[in-house]
């Protein structure tokens, strides 16, 4: 799964009693909602062009609603109560919030410098870059399936962004901003995960919103808000559709679906986008376009598959 636009990735949840009791209709539940999730997010895009907001503005709104709304949520299912956070935990889901709101901005920003359809396959290269953070911070050394999914999607990275074209600096600088959140997801991903088994993921995902909202209220543009009906119902759209109904989407996936099958269904996120570019803004990728957008999703197709999830060994 990716999910630049969509919520960090959630600590693991136990299944409940009647996943047990039904694991094949559970898992063909937990298949339709990843799906539904997935078709959702593919649409992100089109919303935040909609609006007409600057990504600073578009980030605010959608942290301060989704931040109302997942909060009322966790009040209504009674997840608040008795909640106590350590400094380590205040620490980890503060810096995820950071990464994964900075994360939409510079995603945001890429849907205008180059397509929806374009940012969002530049952004499953996310597994792979994750791959390099364990790397770096706990030299862990990566099989060479693992490396060789990389290079393939590193080849396609370069093939898509098609550095000596005639696209012009603005295209090099939204794909260089789709692979800026991208990194800042898998920064979000590895803040997340120690929190698992932790806090409620619910939790954690209206903590970041929360958070979200007080970091970017000072950079919103408030002389340049939503007026006309269209920006309105975008934005609130953005709010309250794709991030609380979204998430509670995938909340649902995690907890029935198995990996694998969350693995393969996220890639229903890049087709959808791709779809959205042709359907809404009449853009279609050029043969070369074609050929790098490939090259990556099957890379991070066949990773996600298990191809190159061998455990990582210890650089001595």
């Amino acid at each position: 799964m990716t999910e630049a636009s969509r919520p960090a990735p959630m600590p693991s949840v136990q299944p409940d009693s009647a996943a047990l009791r039904h694991p094949q209709a559970d898992e063909r539940l937990g298949r339709l909602l990843m799906i539904a999730a997935m078709v959702i997010s593919g649409t992100i895009g089109f919303f935040v062009l909609m609006s007409d907001q600057p990504a600073l503005n578009v980030v605010f709104f959608r942290c301060l609603i989704g931040a109302a709304s997942l909060c009322a949520w966790c009040a209504y299912r009674g997840y608040w109560r008795g909640l106590r956070m350590t400094r380590w935990q205040v620490v980890n889901v503060t810096l995820g919030a950071i990464t994964l709101v900075s994360n939409w901005y510079f995603l945001f920003t890429a849907y205008r410098l180059t397509s929806v359809g374009i940012t969002t396959v530049v952004y499953n290269v996310q597994p792979f870059l994750l791959v390099l953070a364990s790397v770096i911070v706990t030299r862990e050394r990566p099989s060479l399936a693992t490396l060789g999914c990389l290079g393939v999607a590193f080849a396609g990275l370069v093939i898509l962004a098609e550095p000596g074209g005639v696209h012009g600096a603005g295209y090099l600088v939204g794909v260089a901003s789709a692979l800026a959140a991208a990194s800042l997801y898998a920064a979000t991903t590895l803040f997340t995960k120690r929190l698992a088994g932790t806090i409620r993921p619910e939790i954690i995902a209206a903590l970041h919103m929360v958070i979200g909202a007080v970091v970017f209220v000072w950079m919103a543009d408030f002389h340049h808000l939503p007026a006309a009906p269209r920006q309105i119902g975008a934005v609130v759209t953005l709010g309250l559709f794709h991030t609380t109904f979204m998430y509670l989407l995938l909340y649902g996936a995690f907890q029935k679906a198995s990996t694998s099958s969350l693995a393969v269904f996220g890639f229903v996120y890049p087709v959808v986008a791709v779809a959205v570019d042709f359907l809404a803004f009449g853009i279609v990728l050029h043969p070369t376009q074609w050929l790098g957008g490939v090259m990556i999703l099957l890379a991070a197709g066949g990773y996600a598959r298990g191809l190159g999830t061998a455990p990582l060994k210890k650089v001595s």
